[in-house]
C-alpha cells in the first residue's frame, strides 16, 4: 500500500527541483533546448512562488479566524 503524504510537502520540493533542473539545462544546452528549458524553469518558478503565497494566506486565515475579540 502507498503511504499517505500531504500534497504541499511533496509539491514544493518537486517544483523547486524542476526549477533548478530547468535553469541548469537552460545554461548548458544548445539554443532550441535552452529556450524551452528557460520557459519551463520560469513556469515552475512562478508556480513555486504562488504556492508560498497561497500557503501563507491560508495559514494566516486559520490563525485569526477562530476567535472573536
Amino acid at each position: 500500500m502507498i503511504p499517505s503524504v500531504p500534497p504541499v510537502a511533496v509539491s514544493r520540493p518537486l517544483l523547486f527541483g524542476l526549477l533548478a533542473v530547468g535553469a541548469v539545462v537552460a545554461v548548458t544546452a544548445s539554443q532550441p533546448t535552452a529556450s524551452f528549458a528557460a520557459g519551463f524553469a520560469c513556469g515552475a518558478g512562478s508556480v513555486f512562488v504562488l504556492s508560498f503565497l497561497k500557503g501563507s494566506r491560508s495559514a494566516s486565515s486559520e490563525e485569526g479566524g477562530g476567535e472573536a475579540r
